[in-house]
């Protein structure tokens, strides 16, 4: 997969910053998500990352290997880049999810209608691919961010204020904030998010946005059927990337719409046990047996030590 990095609308370097607050309870939390609310009501979409130094940067972008630089000539192995821009290889989506089809097929009740669809299908089974998952549950998207995150000891109020200085923080996990009108009127003049797979032919570009001549270059906000449990427990919302590699948070002209909320490791623990006592639980998220059975043994297992912590104490 060969992409080009050029440097046009919504593409500048990084002038504009985003708009940082910190949180260290759910509590703390939840007092930012109603004070980010658009004044006109409308629907935010929330994603949550264990690591907040990590950029809004799908799957298959994650891992891209410079090949040329701004004036097109070959990298050579270790070359220093002095500028932005060239061209870039990886592994390619399209190739991904064509094998996927092939191959898949036969494990689905219900075969998919178009290739946006299937598209959806194989992000929610693990495959890279150009989408970005947000969600419009802000207690969903913190539950993704603490879920895997590190814990730490201490009262985090050190890790926040460095946060508010660096944005590329290493000491905590964070929740990113979006209102998807704003977003995609900013860069594609549309309001309001896309439902490319009721009317696939329009949209058609998007799937291989390497071989489209059309303006398929930076993120746009799109919707998802219901098709499983998985994509309607977790809303179907996603921003489907296109020719341009850079993450959602670099476009100069999205970053002012763009809201990164910090929590420090040291407040892990105390947010999912927070987030189970409002039943945001992993068999909420993923209305599967195993994730019942694994609510299951991490709800008795916390009751055991508690009982073991009030016996040791008598």
């Amino acid at each position: 997969m060969q992409q080009s990095t050029p440097m046009n609308k919504g593409t500048a370097p990084q002038q504009d910053k985003l708009n940082l607050r910190t949180a260290r309870t759910l509590t703390e939390f939840l007092d930012l998500i109603e004070e980010v609310k658009p004044q006109i009501p409308g629907t935010l979409w929330f994603r949550g990352q264990s690591n907040a130094s990590h950029r809004l940067t799908p799957g298959v972008l994650r891992n891209t290997v410079s090949t040329t630089d701004w004036m097109g000539n070959p990298i050579k192995p270790g070359q220093i880049q002095i500028s932005s821009g060239g061209g870039v290889s990886g592994i390619s989506a399209e190739r991904l999810l064509e094998a996927f089809k092939r191959q898949a097929r036969p494990f689905l009740n219900h075969v998919p209608a178009n290739d946006f669809e299937w598209m959806f299908i194989a992000q929610h089974h693990g495959l890279p691919t150009r989408l970005l998952d947000w969600s419009t549950n802000a207690l969903v998207a913190l539950f993704f961010a603490v879920q895997h995150a590190k814990v730490e000891e201490g009262d985090g109020i050190e890790a926040c204020l460095s946060f508010l200085t660096d944005e590329s923080s290493e000491d905590g996990f964070a929740v990113f904030v979006i209102d998807p009108q704003k977003v995609n009127h900013e860069i594609y003049g549309v309001d309001g998010p896309i439902d490319m797979s009721a009317d696939s032919d329009t949209w058609i570009d998007w799937v291989n946005p390497m071989s489209s001549n059309k303006s398929v270059d930076a993120p746009i906000c799109i919707h998802a059927p219901h098709m499983t449990t998985r994509i309607k427990a977790q809303s179907g919302a996603f921003t489907l990337h296109g020719r341009l590699i850079q993450p959602l948070d670099y476009y100069s002209a999205l970053r002012p719409h763009i809201t990164k909320i910090f929590i420090p490791y040291t407040s892990t623990e105390a947010i999912r046990d927070s987030l189970v006592q409002v039943g945001m639980t992993e068999s909420f998220i993923y209305p599967e047996l195993d994730a019942i059975a694994r609510d299951i043994v991490r709800t008795e297992t916390a009751h055991f030590k508690h009982s073991m912590g009030n016996h040791s104490h008598q």
